[in-house]
């Protein structure tokens, strides 16, 4: 699940659940196309993830692209999140915070 917000020009994304690759895969068209709108920076809220798949990294990669560089963070990344993220070198090309 996702709710979408704006915080004077950033569009925040506050993801919640099992960010799996079905889940991931009924979410990303949504996603992307608010992002399209958006016309500042996005934000990925992910404090109320606990599990993220492959295909939510590629979504994560595919709005870095979308965006430009430094204009896609993550907060409020849990540890166990955290640990994935940086397995895959995304807090060497995104902006990752933990909690």
């Amino acid at each position: 699940m996702v709710v979408f917000s704006l915080d004077e020009d950033r569009l925040i994304c506050a993801f919640s659940g099992q960010m799996d690759t079905v889940t991931t895969a009924n979410l990303t068209s949504e996603v992307t196309a608010r992002v399209a709108e958006a016309p500042g920076p996005v934000v990925f809220d992910l404090a109320e993830v606990d599990y993220v798949s492959s295909a939510f990294l590629r979504l994560c990669l595919q709005v870095g692209k979308q965006k430009g560089p430094g204009q896609l963070s993550l907060v409020h990344v849990r540890p166990q999140v955290l640990k994935v993220l940086k397995i895959a070198g995304f807090d060497k090309i995104l902006s990752v915070g933990p909690s």
